[in-house]
Formats: structure tokens, C-alpha cells, sequence
């Protein structure tokens, strides 16, 4: 149980900290991302994950690496979201990906939707020189934000979670 419980606390700590970083800098830092990887391999095992389940979650983030390097060769989604993603999926698991993938999507509009209305107004002078995302002109979209919602909101049902309740 102690290992299931350092699981989460990694697995929350770091992808809050992937979403806001990528809030502030358009930005989603690979040490992060290689943090959650290694956080993974360690703690799965050691909190009772089964090899299968290991198994099953390495293909599921596989598949969603392949998908991701697509987007980024069209231009249409960053790296570090891409990496972001996969290393989510892992974390969350097969049984869990499908919602993973929407409920992203889901969060990705609303965010991209929000920044759209964000930017047709001045920042206020405390954010003017922090938030980079949120400046009216820019076009891309911290989709970090996006992925470590939804990854936050469906880990509450996984395994993980589950000596929790």
C-alpha cells in the first residue's frame, strides 16, 4: 500500500506540475516527462500491478506514441505533448485509455475555447508578463493543460487509486 500511495502522490505532483509549467511557458520540460516514466517503472511492480496489466499499459501508450508522432508530423501537436500523452497512458493504464483519450479532447476544447476568449481581452498587469499561453496574438494552445486534467480526472478510477476509498 505504501508504494500505491508514493505512486500517486508522483503521479499527482508531476502531471500538475506538466499542465501549469506548460500554462506558463508553452512548454512541457523532458525531465518531467522522463520523471513520470521512470516514477512508473518503479512503482508499478512494487505496488502489485500485475505483468499483464504492465504489459497491457506499455501497448496502450505505444499506440498512443505512434497516433501522437503523426499529430506532431502534421503540426498539429506539439512534442512534449505527444511524450505528455504517452507516458499518461501508461500510468492510466488499457482499461482506462479510451477515457483518457476523451475526456482530453473534451478539456482540449474547453481550453482551447477559453483561450480564444482570453485573448481577445488585455491580460490583467500580474499575468501580462508570466502566463505566455494566455497573450493575445499567440495561436498555439498548452494542450499539457489539457492531457493533465484528464489523466488527473480518470487516475480517480484506476487501480491506483483504488486502496483509496
Amino acid at each position: 500500500m505504501v508504494f500505491t500511495l508514493l505512486g500517486c502522490a508522483v503521479f499527482v505532483l508531476l502531471l500538475l506540475q506538466a499542465g501549469l509549467g506548460d500554462l506558463a511557458r508553452m512548454r512541457i520540460p523532458n525531465r518531467l516527462v522522463l520523471a513520470l516514466l521512470l516514477g512508473y517503472a518503479v512503482l508499478a511492480p512494487l505496488s502489485g500491478l500485475s505483468l499483464l496489466a504492465i504489459s497491457f499499459g506499455l501497448g496502450g501508450a505505444a499506440v498512443v506514441f505512434g497516433l501522437g508522432l503523426c499529430l506532431f508530423a502534421c503540426g498539429w501537436m506539439g512534442g512534449g505533448d505527444v511524450k505528455l500523452m504517452a507516458v499518461v497512458s501508461l500510468w492510466l493504464g488499457l482499461p482506462h485509455l479510451g477515457d483518457f483519450l476523451l475526456w482530453t479532447s473534451v478539456f482540449g476544447a474547453l481550453l482551447t475555447l477559453g483561450l480564444m476568449i482570453c485573448r481577445t481581452r488585455p491580460l490583467p498587469e500580474a499575468l501580462a508578463g508570466r502566463a505566455l499561453s494566455l497573450r493575445a496574438g499567440e495561436t498555439r494552445v498548452p494542450y499539457g493543460v489539457a492531457i493533465a486534467a484528464a489523466g488527473l480526472f480518470v487516475f480517480a478510477s484506476t487501480p491506483w487509486t483504488a486502496p483509496l476509498w
